[in-house]
């Protein structure tokens, strides 16, 4: 459990530390303009957080979409399953019945 820890918390100091790299060498201030709209003099690691988090956040909403899509599908088979069975116990019923 300790080396599992130990693990965890390295691979924590070593993306920090990357991170940290990464605003330190990319300060320059960038402008973004988008329609008309003009974003000036923002620091170019903010840029690219941002656009990473958007696709973040992009990908997450369509994943959810399709979950809810999935659990959909599930319950409608799981219905026509559970119809299925009742058929089945019906039809036994029935040639029992008719021995």
């Amino acid at each position: 459990m300790k080396v599992l820890n130990i693990l965890k918390i390295s691979i924590v100091v070593v993306i920090v530390a990357f991170l940290v790299l990464f605003v330190v060498y990319n300060h320059q201030m960038v402008t973004i303009a988008y329609l008309n709209i003009k974003f000036e003099n923002m620091p170019l690691w903010l840029v690219v957080f941002i656009s990473i988090f958007a696709g973040i956040f992009i990908g997450w909403f369509f994943m959810f979409a399709d979950e809810v899509g999935v659990k959909k599908d599930l319950k409608r088979k799981n219905k026509e399953i559970e119809a299925l069975k009742s058929e089945i116990a019906q039809l036994r019923q029935l040639t029992i019945k008719e021995e």
